[in-house]
């Protein structure tokens, strides 16, 4: 790693959530990189300008007029920083259902046709290839899952907007429920560190944080049953919340499913609160153990397991059948046998 651009979004100041993770997630890159050069961008604090009707040639068509040679000069300086750029890092609060108008302006410039993106015979090509991406998202409310997940027009946007340059390797981290208490805004901003955690320390070791399908699968290289004995212990029977959050962000994909028969809940954190949840019910003696090996083949694999105490008979037994996308969990749907009420 030579280069992290940190990009802060939010207009709050030191009081901003967002803005405290990114400085996390630079230390965390740091520490790992000391080497590593670092540009910050803050937005809140220096917004780029919106383009307008005097402007937009500028980035969009053929600079001539002074105004437009001056949005063109902004393009290419921002352009610059994230073309040297190794390690993205953008903090981005949710401002209405999406994102700060400062944010999409940075954006409007940085989208640029024939510089950051081109179109061909297949369509549109992002140029950018090769950055990873850390993107940290604060939100008042709970939007990942629930009845508000339909009013999430924040990482839809920014996974479209970043992919459509190329980047396409990108971690995303939620701190949400910040505007519900202190104790609320408290266990946010520790669960969100943990990601930050897991997905820096994913990009020290070079390993992706949104890996995409490159080939037909290989059974003899995916490893069934360590990945699945992997997620039965390392994640439902983990007690400690923050070590089961980080062997989540390790096993399963960024935007992993998890299916119980009444809920579906999708990435990262919500898929730790469903099994916090389901934690916090068991005894303390209860732990989770395989009947059998776990197996599979053309990237679903299914695990048999059961529930109890280890010296006392199951209290419930079931079945993990998982989707495996390049060594990640990409989906799991949990069936049980008895106890489903």
């Amino acid at each position: 790693m030579d280069r992290i651009l940190a990009i802060n979004s939010s207009i709050l100041g030191e009081g901003s959530v967002s803005r405290a993770l990114v400085d996390d997630a630079v230390q965390g890159l740091l520490a790992a990189h000391p080497d590593a050069v670092v540009t910050l961008r803050d937005l809140g604090a220096d917004p780029i300008p919106h383009l307008t009707p005097g402007t937009v040639a500028g980035v969009r068509a053929v600079a001539a007029t002074e105004d437009e040679l001056a949005a063109r000069s902004l393009s290419d300086e921002l352009i610059g920083e994230l073309q040297q750029a190794t390690v993205l890092v953008i903090g981005a609060p949710m401002y209405n259902f999406s994102i700060p108008s400062s944010l999409r302006a940075w954006f409007d410039h940085v989208l640029r046709p024939r510089v950051t993106f081109a179109y061909g015979e297949s369509g549109p090509e992002g140029l950018l290839k090769g950055i990873r991406a850390i993107v940290i998202q604060s939100r008042g409310g709970l939007y990942s899952e629930g009845p508000a997940k339909d009013l999430d027009f924040q990482e839809p946007y920014l996974r479209q907007l970043l992919g459509f340059i190329g980047i396409t390797d990108v971690a995303f981290v939620h701190a949400e429920k910040i505007s519900r208490g202190p104790e609320a805004r408290d266990a946010a901003i520790t669960q969100a560190r943990s990601q930050i955690v897991a997905a820096v320390a994913r990009i020290g070791t070079g390993g992706t944080a949104a890996a995409l399908p490159t080939a037909a699968p290989d059974d003899e290289t995916v490893d069934f049953a360590g990945i699945l004995d992997a997620n039965l212990q390392r994640v439902f029977n983990e007690r400690d919340a923050a070590r089961r959050l980080e062997a989540i962000a390790e096993l399963y994909a960024d935007d992993a499913m998890f299916h119980e028969r009444d809920r579906s809940v999708q990435g990262h954190a919500a898929i730790a609160r469903v099994v916090s949840e389901l934690i916090d019910g068991l005894l303390s003696d209860a732990t989770f153990s395989a009947i059998r090996l776990g197996t599979g083949h053309h990237d679903l694999g299914r695990l048999q397991w059961r529930l109890g105490s280890p010296d006392g008979p199951a209290a419930v037994t079931g079945t993990d059948v998982v989707h495996i996308r390049n060594g990640r969990i990409q989906t799991i749907h949990v069936f049980l046998d008895q106890g489903e009420g």
